[in-house]
């Protein structure tokens, strides 16, 4: 009996006698090394690496008045800050995403301050980063989101109405500060001023001078009173005692030195023609008054799910909106498209696919009929689905819509790295266009081409 190793095939030719048997022997140990080296199992190919996510700003060009506000923070004598109003739903709203964008940006331009402040906490943990509110914050108050809201709101799409004999009180770096109030009639407005943490006697009231008046349809007035900080220290406390009957719309707290603001301005909840219910004389003249550089609206995560009656007038509503914004701020516009979503059951996630699709494709085409910026967040987040490998990687939340902290400074650097990298490539010099093959020249005679001789037999 022949074995199948090597020892059997050693044996049987030991043994066998005569050159037919010796062929045989010979044969089946050739086949019994061919049958172990098959099982062996087969070497898989290695899986083609995917490409980047794309992070790239469509139609760019249209930040260019931003690019340059930018350089020529760097020139000598720059006294004017670079504003940045990012409008948005709770991604915007917690302030760790436009936090990051606002870190990155004022570590390479300079720092113009914290910029606009919401003037309470319409809803339950409102966050600013650099900035604490100690006080005025049960003070009834209405946003965008309100279902009574009557549109008369501040830059943040909310306002607040003061608690007679209580003042609103913030800590922050600051070194002078507007106040922005909508009232009825000439008001004075006073504030205490006290460094950060001191906890000594109250400081005397001081009567703030009014900087504007500007009349608001229905009879109202839009005024801003201005104040400057305490020399020394930059970190300190205000506190602000407000007329009855007014309405605080936001304080503007900036550094006094040239850089960059970026105002996180959401709203919880919220989608794009919210916007629409504020008040448009109110929201023409804020915009007007605080001459931006640059308008990010940031939304589509809630307007996922609207319904067909209601996309039939959206890209016309979304154009004329963008056109707006352009028109009151004087400035260029960029929209964010929404970031991965795909919720907790997995019956909604066909509904959210093509309902963040269809969204992110009109977001797009309006920007390109209104000439406005956009950046696609999903697709810089590595495109449909991606939310779940960032949930494995501990930078997305259990509802599987929101990220959490350092998922949304990573989404921060995305889109810092975007607009920088839209910024950096004005620079650089038009590429040449790579030589092609030289062609070859024809001949001149093709009817005398050589023929290959006959060979002779």
């Amino acid at each position: 009996m022949i074995g199948t190793g090597n020892g059997a095939v050693t044996g049987a030719l030991t043994c066998v006698r005569g050159g037919r048997l010796r062929k045989l022997a010979l044969m089946l140990g050739a086949a019994a090394l061919l049958g172990a080296a098959t099982v062996r199992k087969p070497v898989r190919p290695r899986p083609r690496p995917r490409a980047a996510p794309a992070n790239a700003l469509v139609n760019a060009q249209a930040l260019a008045p931003f690019f340059d506000a930018l350089e020529r923070l760097a020139q000598p004598g720059a006294d004017q800050p670079v504003r940045v109003l990012q409008f948005g739903d709770s991604h915007t709203a917690a302030d760790f995403w436009s936090g990051r964008v606002r870190a990155r940006l004022q570590a390479r331009f300079g720092d113009g301050g914290p910029g606009w402040i919401l003037p309470a906490r319409p809803w339950r943990g409102y966050p600013h980063d650099g900035v604490h509110l100690l006080s005025g914050l049960k003070w009834p108050a209405q946003c965008l989101r309100s279902p009574d809201c009557d549109g008369l709101v501040g830059l943040t799409g909310a306002a607040i109405v003061p608690v007679a004999g209580e003042e609103f009180q913030l800590e922050a770096r600051w070194r002078a500060a507007r106040v922005v109030l909508l009232a009825a009639g000439d008001d004075q407005v006073t504030a205490r001023l006290a460094p950060a943490g001191d906890d000594g006697q109250d400081p005397p009231a001081v009567q703030l001078p009014r900087l504007a008046v500007e009349p608001i349809q229905g009879g109202l007035q839009l005024e801003t009173f201005g104040v400057d900080g305490l020399d020394g220290d930059p970190v300190q406390r205000l506190s602000l005692a407000l007329p009855e009957g007014s309405r605080l719309l936001g304080v503007d707290l900036s550094s006094g030195r040239p850089g960059v603001v970026y105002d996180e301005l959401g709203l919880n909840g919220a989608e794009l023609l919210d916007l629409e219910r504020w008040q448009p004389d109110l929201r023409s003249r804020l915009l007007a008054q605080v001459r931006p550089s640059l308008v990010v609206l940031a939304y589509g995560t809630n307007d996922m799910g609207m319904s067909a009656a209601a996309r039939a007038d959206y890209p016309e509503q979304v154009r004329g909106l963008l056109a707006e914004f352009k028109r009151a701020s004087s400035a260029p516009v960029l929209v964010v498209g929404p970031l991965d979503r795909l919720g907790r059951s997995r019956r909604q996630r066909p509904a959210l696919k093509d309902g963040a699709a269809w969204e992110i494709a009109t977001l797009r085409q309006a920007c390109l009929d209104a000439d406005c910026a956009f950046w696609d967040a999903r697709e810089a987040m590595g495109g449909y689905g991606s939310l779940l490998k960032w949930r494995r990687a501990g930078l997305a939340q259990r509802d599987m819509v929101h990220l959490d902290g350092p998922g949304y400074q990573r989404l921060g650097d995305l889109l810092s790295d975007a607009l920088l990298q839209a910024m950096d490539d004005r620079r650089k010099p038009a590429a040449a266009p790579a030589p092609g093959p030289s062609p070859k020249p024809a001949p001149a005679h093709r009817a005398h081409r050589r023929h290959r001789p006959v060979r002779p037999w």
